[in-house]
């Protein structure tokens, strides 16, 4: 016989649910105004939906569901968990477990806090081959350069190693390749260069150059030829 506890779960599943139910609407609804004929395209939006779930409620004992939340709370004194079930059409409440009533709401809130968001453009600059210069320009969608920004250069070795395997070499990296400045904060132009240093003994192999700005990752690929 199956456990009856199995029929329960937590909160936070159930959120969830609704959570991915509601945006899959939203792109539906989407892409149904952006179907329709030029000059009569709407742009549907739901800006709040609200819920009510009636749920029984059981407490359990269960060490797994306190490794999933450990990360939450570090320090718990017992196992014990609140569980929830839907309460179905022709039972309201039993002898084990509690009935209530969860009500809330889902509210749209523009990304970013509604202000422009992020564009970060890269690019090479190979006219010196063992020193190329990596510029990484920032700015936003309304077209406003971001100074004061911090960008970090890295090179990912594990990356570039798989990129040369690929080639057919084996990459071999020189202790002096490397970028000169790891870390760079763009300008009032919100460009941030960094040279690319290739070191003397450095043969020919694929690089993959990190860069990380507004927490974001681009990932450049660059051939080092003998």
């Amino acid at each position: 016989m199956a456990d009856p506890t199995d029929a329960f779960s937590t909160l936070d599943d159930f959120l969830l649910s609704l959570a991915d139910g509601i945006s899959s609407a939203q792109d539906e609804l989407a892409r149904a105004g952006s179907l329709g004929p030029p000059g009569r395209q709407y742009a549907y939006h739901l800006p709040r939906v609200e819920f009510e779930l009636r749920m029984n409620l059981r407490v359990v004992e269960d060490a797994v569901l306190s490794d999933r939340y450990r990360s939450l709370r570090l320090n718990r004194s017992n196992d014990k968990h609140l569980l929830f079930k839907p309460v179905t059409s022709d039972v309201a409440s039993s002898t084990l477990d509690i009935a209530a009533v969860v009500r809330g709401a889902f509210v749209a809130v523009p990304a970013n806090g509604g202000l422009p968001g992020t564009v970060i453009r890269t690019a090479v600059d190979a006219g010196d081959p063992r020193a190329p210069i990596v510029r990484v320009t920032v700015g936003n969608t309304a077209g406003e350069p971001l100074a004061g920004l911090e960008v970090q250069f890295n090179v990912d070795r594990e990356e570039s190693a798989a990129l040369t395997r690929v080639g057919g070499r084996t990459l071999v990296l020189a202790p002096d390749t490397g970028f000169e400045r790891g870390a760079v904060t763009t300008d009032a132009g919100g460009v941030a260069p960094s040279v690319l240093r290739i070191g003397s003994g450095q043969g020919s192999c694929m690089l993959a150059l990190t860069v990380d700005a507004a927490g974001r990752t681009e990932t450049l690929v660059y051939e080092v030829t003998s």
